[in-house]
């Protein structure tokens, strides 16, 4: 920018009249776009985390071993749900920009891709799993117990059936809030999760509670067959959400269209290197799961609880990255540049400051909630060190993942992609293994090379926002710049 210009804007900047005009832009922002789009996102995350806290307790009272069990075989869950979930991704940008720019026959034809592919991956991802369970846990849980081995064996044949649901409902949640219904997911999601619970209680426990004698339950079994039944009733809710959706309906028959293939390479533009981003992540994260595996029972299901713990205190970093991706996509689709810098700058400090009230309030409360888990007072103290480490780190969060989020609306997913396997491999998973396993720190070590992780990614996105460099694909693509 010209020199002469920058004094001019400082000089402008001065005037305390126009700090007022900019305040008042960034309050109507908040209260027009980003706030009645957020709410019923956090409000389902809120009911989504706290039905996963109540499923981990309620399998955590089995013991230590069952919560490991399921704790490994939900960190192999969660790769093939950053996968669909980076198909997701990519259809809800290209749909939110097709919807800003008013083109609902594209976004329509998008919907039912991208839905249709999600469904063709978790059908690929159910046959591999199931087939390859037994080498699969055994690398992944490598230096467990034969008995954990067992049971997440176990577990994971049961889970796998669930994923052509997850497929249905992260898509389809995805296809809703890109045209701007964040409710119908909401209320999808939440109901979904109540049912977990309703489902799981039972099954794990039986009757024998109310009818002495009866029924004594299927222990860990039972929490899988609660998980995979409620996925599938929240998957039926949103297809008939999408059915009966006003703004942008998507008929069952069209999901059997044949691929088209200008529409599959725009979502897989975003999709591929969000996909192989998660993939690198996920990866590293059981690279970690197998280090902290092999620092015996007792680390590992601390390192269950603690992440229990963080996607609840996580909420509000969670929800304003869901919200940056579309707020972001459709501002660039209405060719609004400066409006998306504007959210992107908003989003990002509300998320920081936010995370930081959340984990400046848990630490004299880390002991209580770790006991409200578990009761074995080993697990309970690396939990209790693990969440006071977490409250020092978690100011450079939202710079670690809500910006990249934000950045995927622009299309700037390559350039996430390489600094997030740049900075998991070169600071998660080296530092990570030096400080744990080689100088002995153990878990505390594992969990320091994950906040250099952050550290390292977080320091590349916040400069990558600021010199606006996330515009490049944005700008290449389209001249109209306002």
């Amino acid at each position: 920018m010209n020199p002469k210009c920058v004094n001019q804007i400082r000089s402008a900047l001065a005037y305390p009249g126009l700090r007022r005009v900019i305040r008042q832009r960034y309050w109507v922002l908040f209260q027009r776009d980003i706030w009645p789009f957020t709410w019923p996102i956090f409000i389902e995350l809120t009911c989504v985390v706290m039905m996963g806290i109540i499923s981990t307790i309620l399998v955590s009272r089995l013991g230590a071993q069952e919560t490991a069990a399921v704790g490994i075989t939900d960190s192999i869950t969660w790769v093939v749900i950053s996968l669909l979930s980076a198909i997701a991704l990519g259809g809800s940008v290209v749909i939110a920009q097709a919807f800003g720019r008013l083109d609902r026959q594209k976004a329509e034809d998008c919907a039912s891709q991208v839905m249709s592919l999600s469904v063709l991956m978790s059908l690929c991802a159910l046959v591999l799993i199931y087939c390859l369970v037994t080498p699969v846990i055994s690398v992944v849980a490598y230096g467990a117990t034969e008995q954990v081995m067992n049971l997440s064996e176990l577990y994971l044949q049961l889970i796998v059936f669930s994923y052509p649901a997850l497929a249905i409902t992260l898509a389809g949640s995805g296809v809703l809030r890109a045209v701007g219904n964040s409710r119908l997911p909401a209320l999808s999601n939440i109901l979904m999760n109540l049912l977990n619970v309703a489902f799981s209680y039972p099954l794990i426990y039986g009757t024998d509670a109310f009818f002495p004698g009866s029924w004594s339950g299927l222990g860990v079994v039972g929490s899988g067959i609660g998980v995979i039944a409620a996925r599938w009733m929240g998957a039926l809710l949103i297809l008939v959400c999408l059915v009966k959706n006003s703004v942008l309906r998507v008929r069952l028959q069209q999901y059997f269209r044949p691929f088209q293939r200008e529409t599959l390479v725009e979502i897989l533009a975003i999709g591929i290197p969000s996909s192989v981003e998660s993939l690198m992540f996920n990866l590293g994260k059981l690279i970690t799961q197998i280090m902290v595996a092999g620092m015996g029972t007792v680390a590992m299901a601390g390192n269950v609880v603690t992440f229990s713990v963080l996607l609840l205190l996580n909420i509000p970093g969670n929800t304003l990255a869901m919200t940056s991706t579309v707020l972001i996509g459709k501002r660039l689709g209405q060719h609004k540049p400066n409006v998306a810098s504007q959210e992107m700058k908003l989003i990002f400090w509300l998320a920081t400051g936010l995370l930081t009230l959340f984990a400046c309030l848990i630490v004299p409360m880390a002991e209580t909630i770790a006991r409200f888990y578990i009761a074995d007072d080993q697990v309970v103290g690396v939990v209790t060190h693990l969440l006071l480490i977490n409250a020092l780190m978690t100011p450079v969060w939202g710079a670690s993942f809500v910006l990249p989020a934000a950045f995927k609306g622009a299309r700037d997913a390559t350039f996430c992609m390489w600094v997030a396997i740049a900075s998991m491999w070169g600071g998660r998973m080296i530092l990570g293994y030096f400080l744990g396993i080689t100088l002995g720190m153990n878990i505390y070590g594992v969990w320091l090379g994950m906040y250099a992780d952050w550290w390292i990614r977080g320091s590349i996105y916040f400069y990558r926002m600021v010199t606006q460099g996330w515009l490049s694909v944005y700008r290449r693509h389209s001249p109209r710049v306002n």
